[in-house]
Parts: C-alpha cells; structure tokens; sequence
C-alpha cells in the first residue's frame, strides 16, 4: 500500500488510519466483554447444546473458523477508515429487542441468533460500514454457531423412509410402510430421529458454504456448490438406510441392525464429504490477483468523539437483559401462589366426578408449576381423563411450556400421528373454542385426545401463536401463566360429542384454562 502525504498536515494517510488500529481493536473488545457477560446464559445455552446433540458438534469450529477467515482480510481491513455508525447502535436496538421477544416466549432458537446477531451489529457500530463489509463473510458465518433444524426432522423422517422404501421394491425386497416403520420378511426396522440426516444436511451445508467460499468467486458457482454439499448426502442418507436394511435382509438380521450400522453411516458422510471435495478441486476459480487497496478510502481520520454510536450500542444492548430481570422478578412474585393456577371444576349437568384414576391417560408434558389429572364420568356412556399443567411465562419459573422435549403421546414422534383442526360453537354464545384433535394409542386402545393452550386468559391452539403472546404478555406484564388442556377418551362412536358435551357442561371453566376463579362455584 502506498503511503501518501495528506497537503495540509503532512501526516501520511497510512498513519492516520493506522493510529486509530489499537484504540478502535480495545474499545471493540470492551465492548464485547461486556455484551457476553450480560447475555451470558444464551451464550452458554449454544455451547452446552454444542457438546450435548452430536448434529451440532460443529459449533466447536465455528469461532475458529471465523476468526481465520477475518484474518485472512486483514489487508483489506487495514485499508479502510474506522467510522463508527449509528446504524450499528441501531442493528444493536433490534438484535436486543428480538432477544427480549424470543427469551419471553422462550424461543431458545431465536434468542441464540439475536445473541450471535450482536456481534456484527457491534461492528458496524464500533467500525463502521467499511469494516463491516470487508468482514461480511466471517460476521455472517458466526450464524452457524446457532443450533438450527430441528424443525426439519419431519420431514427429512418422511423422506427418507420414503426413499428407502421405493429402492426396497426396486430390489424386489417384499416390504409393507406403516409411516415410520419398515418391514421386510428378515425383520422389521423403523427410521429413527437420528436416522433423519440432519447431521447430514446440517453439516453439509456449513461445508458447502464455507467451500463454496474458499473456492469459487461467481454466485452461481457458489450456490450450485452448496446445493451439491445439501442434496448429495440427504438423498445418500436414504441410500444409507436402505443398504443398511439390504444388509440385514442378505445376512437374515445377523448384521445391520446393530452398532455397526452407525459406524457405517460415519465412514459413508466422511467418504461422500471427500469425494465432494475432490469434485469441487475440479473446477474451483484459481485466486484473483492480489490488488493494491487504494489509500483514498482510508483518507479520513474520526476523532474520539465520533465514538459515541458505541457506547450508545451497549448501554442499549445491557437494557435488555434488565428488562428481562424485571419482567421475571415481577411473574416470579405473582406465581408464589400457585394453588390459585389450576383448579378442576365438580361435575354439571350429565357428568359425575371429578374422580382420581390409576393409570389415566396423560400428555408427556413435564416441568410445569401445577398439575392436576382426574376422570369424569359421563352418564350417555364413558368417561373421559382431564389434564391440566401450568406453566410460568417466559421461563419465570419452571421449565417452557412449548419445546421439542413436551409431546403429546411417545407415538407422536415414531408415527407422526397427523392433527386436525375442531372449531366448537360453545353454547353460552362466547368465541368459538378451536382445538387440536388427533388418536393416539394407549396400549392396547386408542383414544381420541383434542388439547390446546391458555395463555394468560386466552384459548389458543397454535404454537407460534401462543408463543407469540407469551411474549407479549410476558414483557408488558398482562399475564404470569399459561397452561396446556387436554381432554381424552376412549375412540371410537360418539367420543367427539362426549367429549364437546364436557366442555358445553362445564364453561367458562374449560375455556379459561381451569383457573380457579372460573371454576370454583
């Protein structure tokens, strides 16, 4: 880089952007240290999710990774003029606010990525928009840290199974398909959650991304590489399931079932990743000549004064996290009573109970403040199991009402049992009550279950609805509870209408969530 004298002061212009390395380097890294200490429970929340879940192991590398690839531009950045941006402090006020939301409605996904999104927002506000852009690819790569896709297991179940059942009758391998589970005349097998290929298409990605990167300069160079890493080992997944059901069928189930087909399936992932590599060393772009960076980018100096957008991202990035304190503190003290929360309502009208049941029928919901089960006799014939947990909003107390780990029924993840949708016009004229409805086994039997949420004093039946009001309430201070309702019966005629003639019977208890103001007489 050529070193040019500035006319008036006779100060090169490398010096000039050179002297402000150290002073800008510290007031970042303060700054940092400062917004790790405060959003220090998400940070840890990704590295202990890291080291607990094998398909995202990779978070380890992230850092590392970024931090070689901005030095790697070290050059380019070294040539750039540190302007300090409102705009940062701005990003910052955003990052915050979504972190604040997520954290109240406990989205651990979405809390993380504000998390991470702090970190180029930081930059921005600290450097300015031509450092930011110089670093754009490190900042944005930082987003791999944040453990993603478990939404997509699912669907990548469904494929697979798919997949592996249409090769089985291309071999002319009898097989029958009852949604997860697969069965040959050697045995039967059935596709797991960790038989999904989401380690597969997570890590395929972060590699795709990162190869494409390094090796290819035209974008569709770039995406056809990432697609090459995403859709080559999902669809060599279902190949993987596939042989290792072949396998069992030649050997008559004296291999392939047992450990060894998860040490097959590693030494498959790591071949396919070599041989993509090596595909790709085919046709990469050789490196651009190396282009002197012109000083008159670099030829303005900020006196410290223009520092103040960093200062400013901080103190708005740590009020965050004190709000939380506060919104948390206050739900903690109005649930200290928690015998208030839920309440079963004596039987009206046609029903007798409520009656306490061994053995009754329960959601796999776990962690909430208060729980209460009982057994209702209907005198039509049957009877249906009531049970009802409250939950503490944003995480105040107890665990989250909403997660992965939460489920209706042990089945629902082996045959991803479908739902719909029951609107019931309630007989006191109020708002319609919508419900999910869906049959589970219960041993032997099925029961028809419908279920949905109450968050503060509102029925809903939509996750991301009711998480979106967690938030909502959470923050504003509108409500400190919510609970999950869930009404089974024996399936089969006329377990609807029984199970609508309770709720009729016993409103606005039912539609309240069972709070005791709405059901004690």
């Amino acid at each position: 880089m050529t070193d040019r004298l500035d006319s008036t002061t006779g100060i090169s212009q490398r010096a000039r952007t050179g002297r402000h390395w150290p002073f800008a380097l510290t007031a970042f890294l303060l700054a940092l240290a400062a917004v790790a200490v405060a959003y220090r429970s998400s940070y840890f929340s990704l590295v202990q999710k890291w080291f607990d879940d094998a398909a995202f192991s990779h978070g380890v590398l992230i850092l590392p990774i970024c931090a070689w690839l901005a030095w790697r531009k070290r050059r380019e950045l070294a040539a750039v003029a540190f302007e300090p941006s409102v705009w940062g402090a701005l990003a910052v006020a955003v990052c915050a606010l979504v972190w604040l939301v997520a954290r109240g409605s406990g989205v651990l996904v979405v809390e993380q990525s504000a998390a991470v999104a702090l970190i180029p927002a930081l930059v921005l506000a600290a450097l300015g928009w031509p450092a930011t852009r110089v670093l754009a690819f490190p900042l944005a790569f930082l987003f791999f840290a944040v453990p993603f896709g478990r939404g997509l297991v699912p669907t990548l179940m469904q494929s697979t199974a798919d997949f592996a059942t249409l090769l089985l009758h291309w071999s002319g391998v009898p097989v029958f398909r009852s949604h997860m589970h697969i069965s040959i005349p050697a045995g039967d097998f059935e596709v797991a959650r960790a038989c999904s290929g989401l380690n597969y298409l997570i890590t395929g990605v972060v590699l795709g991304v990162l190869y494409g990167y390094l090796n290819f300069h035209g974008w569709r160079k770039r995406l056809a590489c990432i697609a090459a890493f995403v859709v080559i080992p999902v669809v060599l997944n279902g190949l993987r399931v596939y042989l290792t059901i072949m396998v069992s069928h030649w050997t008559d189930m004296r291999y392939g079932p047992g450990y060894e087909h998860v040490t097959f399936g590693r030494v498959f992932f790591v071949a396919t990743m070599v041989l993509l590599f090596w595909l790709g060393r085919r046709w990469h772009d050789l490196d651009p000549p190396t282009v002197q960076a012109s000083t008159a980018v670099a030829a303005r100096s900020q006196s410290w004064t223009s520092w103040w957008p960093l200062p400013l991202a901080v103190l708005v990035a740590l009020a965050a996290p004190l709000l939380l304190n506060r919104s948390v503190e206050r739900a903690g003290g109005n649930l200290a009573d928690t015998s208030r929360l839920v309440t079963l309502p004596p039987a009206a009208d046609s029903w007798s109970g409520p009656f306490e049941a061994a053995g009754a029928w329960r959601p796999l919901y776990r962690g909430g403040l208060v729980e209460r089960q009982a057994r209702y006799d209907y005198r039509g014939g049957g009877s249906i199991d009531v049970f009802v947990a409250a939950y503490g909003l944003g995480t105040s107390r107890g665990a989250e009402m909403i997660s992965y780990r939460n489920i209706i029924a042990s089945g629902e993840h082996k045959s991803l049992a479908p739902e719909i949708r029951r609107r019931i016009d309630l007989a006191d004229g109020g708002e319609a009550l919508l419900v999910r409805e869906l049959t589970v086994t219960d041993g032997d039997r099925s029961r028809l279950v419908w279920y949905w949420f109450v968050v503060g004093d509102r029925p809903v039946a939509s996750n991301l609805t009711a998480k979106a009001l967690e938030a909502l309430l959470f923050v504003t201070g509108g409500a400190d509870s919510e609970r999950i309702i869930a009404l089974s019966t024996p399936s089969g005629e006329g377990a609807a209408e029984r199970l609508e003639a309770f709720v009729q019977a016993h409103l606005p208890c039912v539609v309240d969530g069972f709070q005791r103001e709405s059901c004690v007489p």
